[in-house]
C-alpha cells in the first residue's frame, strides 16, 4: 500500500463495516522542528485490500504543538462504549517516552487530547530511584473476557539505573478509567511495577520472564521461536538434520559487520546477569575459518569468542569488533586434539567474563572484566538489545 508511508501502521475495524489505517507520517505543510511528525488516517477497503482516497492528519506534532513534542507514533484507534479513542506514543524511544490519548466523535476526527495526559510515563521521576523502569510508552490496550482492561507497552530496565543491554522489553499493566472516561496506566509519581500479580494465574513450563534455565540439544528439525537469524531465515547456512542432535553452521563469507545475512543463530539476552555456554565441534577448511559465541548489538558493536585454525594448532581469541576495526582482547594457542571446545560467557551486569575448556573439562576463565557498556544502547545508539548466539565465518 504505497499511500501508507512513515511508520507504525495499525488497523481499526469499525462496527459499521468500515476499516481504517492510522500511522505516523509527515505533517501537513512545513516541518517546524526536528522530530515534528503527525498521525494520519486512511480509510481501507477490506475486500480490495487497498486504501480509499487521501490520508487525513489527525494529530499534528502531539498533545501540544507549542511544546514541540517529538515523534508522535505508534497510534492505535479504538471504539469503546460508543466513543472513539486514539492512543499514541510521544517523546522518542528514550527516557522522555510517554503514552498519550485523544477522544473523537468519529474515526476521521476531530480528536481532542485528554487534559491529564500522559496516561503512561516515567520520564519525570528521579533517575536515581531504586530498580527504575525507563523509556515507557508505545502501548496497546485490550479488554479481557471478564471485562478488565490491560495494557502492553515497551520499557527498559537499566542496570543500577545506568545503562542496559536488554533493549526495550514488553511490560504488562492493568488499565484504570478516569471519572471523565479516559483509560490510563500511571498518574503522578506512580512506578511501573516489575511484577503484577493476578489471582488464579499460574507459572507454566514455557517461561519467558523472570529467572529460568534453558538447554537446547537441537534435537528438533526446527529451531524454537526464541532463536533468530539476521534479516533473512539463513536456511542455507545452518542445518538441524545434517547431523541430528547438532546445529551445523556453514562457514560464510558474509560477516556480521555487513547488512546481510551471516551464519549467525542467536537469541536476545533477557537478563543483566546470566550464563550462556555452547559446546562446539570445530571442522575448519583452512586458517581463515572461525566459529564461536558472538555477542551482537549491531554491525559496529560486537564481542566474538572464537576458535580458528593456526597451523597445526588452534587459536582461541576474544575480539572486540567495531565495524571494520577489530581489537584482539585476548588470544591463546591450544592443541585441541579433535576434542570439542566449550565456550561460556558470564554476565555480571556491567562486566562480562569469558571462559573455555576442552573435552569434558570445566570451563576456565580466559579473560574477565570486559566492559558491557560497549554493547549497550547508551553507547551504540538505537533501542534494540544485545543478542547472543553461534557464529561461523570465513576470512577471519
Amino acid at each position: 500500500m504505497p499511500d501508507v508511508r512513515g511508520i507504525d501502521p495499525s488497523f481499526f475495524f469499525d462496527d459499521d463495516g468500515k476499516a481504517y489505517i492510522v500511522n505516523n507520517d509527515a505533517p501537513d505543510g512545513d516541518v517546524l522542528y526536528e522530530g515534528h511528525r503527525a498521525i494520519r488516517i486512511h480509510e481501507f477497503d477490506v475486500a480490495k485490500e487497498e486504501t480509499i482516497g487521501e490520508s487525513k492528519m489527525l494529530v499534528n506534532g502531539g498533545v501540544n504543538i507549542e511544546e514541540k513534542p517529538v515523534w508522535i507514533e505508534g497510534p492505535h484507534l479504538y471504539k469503546i462504549n460508543g466513543e472513539y479513542f486514539l492512543m499514541c506514543a510521544e517523546g522518542g524511544t528514550s527516557v522522555d517516552h510517554r503514552e498519550v490519548i485523544f477522544k473523537g466523535d468519529s474515526p476521521m476526527g476531530k480528536f481532542k487530547p485528554w487534559k491529564d495526559n500522559p496516561i503512561l510515563t516515567q520520564r519525570h521521576l528521579d533517575p536515581n530511584r531504586r530498580m527504575p523502569v525507563t523509556s515507557a510508552g508505545h502501548a496497546d490496550i485490550i479488554e479481557d473476557k471478564n471485562g478488565k482492561w490491560w495494557s502492553v507497552f515497551l520499557a527498559c530496565r537499566p542496570i543500577n539505573g545506568e545503562f542496559e543491554n536488554l533493549g526495550r522489553e514488553t511490560f504488562m499493566m492493568p488499565v484504570r478509567w478516569s471519572d471523565d472516561g479516559f483509560p490510563y496506566m500511571t498518574k503522578g509519581n506512580e512506578l511501573i511495577p516489575m511484577i503484577v500479580r493476578k489471582k488464579g494465574v499460574e507459572r507454566k513450563d514455557s517461561i519467558t520472564f523472570g529467572n529460568f534455565e534453558i538447554k537446547d540439544d537441537f534435537n528438533s528439525p526446527n529451531l524454537g521461536h526464541e532463536w533468530m537469524t539476521l534479516r533473512n531465515p539463513a536456511d542455507e547456512l545452518y542445518s538441524l538434520t545434517e547431523n541430528p542432535g547438532f546445529l551445523s553452521l556453514e562457514f560464510s563469507d558474509i560477516k556480521t559487520t555487513e547488512r546481510k545475512t551471516p551464519a549467525f543463530v542467536c537469541r536476545r539476552i533477557q537478563h543483566h546477569k546470566f550464563e550462556c555456554s555452547a559446546k562446539l565441534f570445530f571442522n575448519p577448511g583452512n586458517d581463515n575459518d572461525a566459529a564461536g559465541l558472538l555477542l551482537f548489538k549491531d554491525e559496529a558493536h560486537q564481542y566474538f569468542l572464537s576458535i580458528s585454525k593456526k597451523g597445526k594448532k588452534e587459536r582461541v581469541a576474544l575480539e572486540k569488533i567495531s565495524g571494520e576495526d577489530t581489537e584482539v582482547l585476548a588470544a591463546s594457542l591450544i592443541n585441541s586434539e579433535d576434542n570439542p571446545i566449550t565456550f561460556k560467557i558470564h554476565s555480571r551486569g556491567k562486566l562480562w567474563d569469558f571462559y573455555f575448556s576442552l573435552g569434558d573439562n570445566e570451563p576456565e576463565l580466559f579473560i574477565g572484566d570486559v566492559d558491557a557498556h560497549y554493547l549497550s544502547t547508551d553507547n551504540s545508539w538505537g533501542f534494540t538489545g544485545t543478542t547472543i548466539g553461534m557464529y561461523a565465518t570465513k576470512n577471519n
